[in-house]
């Protein structure tokens, strides 16, 4: 499941609204960028029950990010 590109720049702008510059917890590199796939985390280890997550990477180490769509006031429909 994609996001748009109006998708990925929304939750930049609110993480943005929130850290200035968003910083990965791991290096510091202040070059998080928001990855067009969404994830689909399984619950309960149940396959069939899903969660959507958001994926922020840091563009130097690597280190993967997860943030909830709805926290982020952003409908995946």
């Amino acid at each position: 499941m994609p996001l748009t590109l109006e998708q990925q720049r929304a939750v930049a702008s609110h993480l943005k609204s929130r850290a200035q510059p968003p910083q990965c917890p791991i290096c510091g590199a202040a070059n998080m960028t928001v990855q067009e796939e969404v994830t689909l985390l399984s619950t309960d280890g149940d396959s069939s029950s899903t969660v959507p997550r958001i994926n922020v990477v840091c563009k130097y180490c690597g280190y993967v990010l997860h943030f909830s769509p709805s926290a982020l006031g952003l409908s995946l429909q």
